[in-house]
């Protein structure tokens, strides 16, 4: 895991406010990220990351969405399933984060950024928006992306029923029709595994406490 710098308090405020933008034109994606963010520090700090590491990796998570400020709320918001052409838009979304992150010179933001660009890339090279794998891609954004996709399999959406810790866990571990595990990275899976108990009891918490 690379060096993450100190949590500046200027520099949390900056990050703060962004996000206090997200909340108040996407809420519902905003709540999302606060949990991945609570998550990802959970996940760090499980991976053997020092307590200041693990704070700014959570802090920074708390962004990995803020791109989708420039997805139309017709595609952002639809109840059912994406055409290939508005999928394509969404799939916009972490370059445009990384894009508005990167006009901050903090590295919180610029870890934020990192993370922003990365969360949807998978360790076997089937994610976007660059395809990238293993090694390749930051070890921050694999924390990011596992606690990411635990926490949609477990929220509720207009056109899905949010699953239960166990069946979560189970689909990170074994897969399923959409999943593989060899999407993730093996450690940071290991780590969600073996420590599950204490993911279900972050997640049972309100966001905000």
């Amino acid at each position: 895991m690379p060096a993450v710098h100190l949590l500046d308090p200027i520099h949390k405020d900056a990050l703060d406010c962004v996000h206090a933008v997200h909340q108040a034109t996407d809420g519902a994606t905003a709540e999302h990220e606060d949990m991945v963010g609570r998550l990802s520090a959970l996940l760090a700090r499980h991976m053997g990351c020092s307590d200041t590491e693990a704070d700014a990796i959570g802090q920074a998570a708390r962004l990995h969405d803020i791109g989708k400020v420039v997805i139309p709320p017709a595609i952002l918001h639809k109840r059912g399933p994406l055409t290939d052409a508005e999928q394509e838009i969404m799939q916009r979304h972490p370059e445009a984060g990384s894009r508005i992150l990167l006009t901050s010179k903090s590295p919180l933001m610029t870890l934020a950024a990192q993370i922003a660009l990365a969360h949807h890339e998978n360790m076997d090279g089937s994610g976007y928006p660059h395809g990238l794998r293993g090694s390749a891609i930051a070890g921050p954004a694999r924390i990011v992306a596992l606690c990411d996709v635990y926490d949609a399999l477990r929220r509720e959406r207009p056109y899905k029923a949010g699953l239960s810790h166990e069946d979560a866990v189970r689909i990170l571990s074994e897969g399923d029709d959409r999943l593989s595990p060899e999407m993730f990275d093996e450690a940071a899976l290991a780590a969600l595994v073996s420590n599950s108990g204490d993911f279900r009891e972050a997640y049972a918490k309100p966001v905000g406490e």
